[in-house]
């Protein structure tokens, strides 16, 4: 009877996982990152980090080079540290698409989606290298999902294990703009 429950469990897996596989889109893109205007993610506490930056990433095989600012600041607005970051690694994107933004049509090759990626933050003024896992969301595309608006709209969220989670995305402008 447990090889039976088994074999089941590996047949539904199959089942769900093999679908997803043939319809993964497996060609290479590559995209420009800009965020010329700061990105705001919030923590639980009030803290404020602004994300300034550019760079490139391509998915099928995922690579990043992108650094940029960042200005750390408390719920009263006083800037606790500030500096640069820098991409390590890129996790994963997930694309919304291109060429709409809440059903407009706009510039083709302005992509939107959610880039997760390792980075390392730099403060001035120190020798500290601090690790995190920063997402930037971009709203372009057909396929946002229904609760963008919600905790997780337009903007960053940046997770410093053990030290602080900006996992609240609070607005900013950025783009992807497809190049290849």
């Amino acid at each position: 009877m447990r090889c039976v429950r088994l074999f089941v469990l590996a047949l539904t897996a199959a089942l769900v996982l093999l679908p997803t596989t043939a319809v993964a889109d497996s060609a290479t893109h590559t995209y420009r990152l800009e965020m010329d205007a700061a990105n705001f993610g919030v923590a639980a506490n009030g803290d404020q980090i602004a994300i300034t930056g550019e760079g490139e990433f391509s998915v099928n095989p995922n690579s990043v080079r992108a650094e940029g600012e960042f200005i750390h600041t408390d719920s009263s607005g006083n800037v606790r540290g500030k500096g640069s970051w820098e991409a390590t690694d890129l996790l994963e994107y997930q694309s919304y698409g291109c060429g709409v933004v809440f059903g407009d049509p706009i510039d083709p090759s302005a992509c939107g989606g959610v880039i997760k990626m390792r980075v390392t933050l730099m403060p001035m003024g120190t020798s500290l290298h601090l690790d995190g896992i920063m997402n930037v969301i971009c709203v372009i595309g057909p396929n946002p999902p229904d609760s963008i608006l919600g905790p997780r709209t337009e903007g960053v969220t940046l997770n410093l294990p053990g030290i602080i989670n900006f996992n609240h995305s609070v607005g900013g402008e950025n783009v992807y703009i497809q190049t290849g």
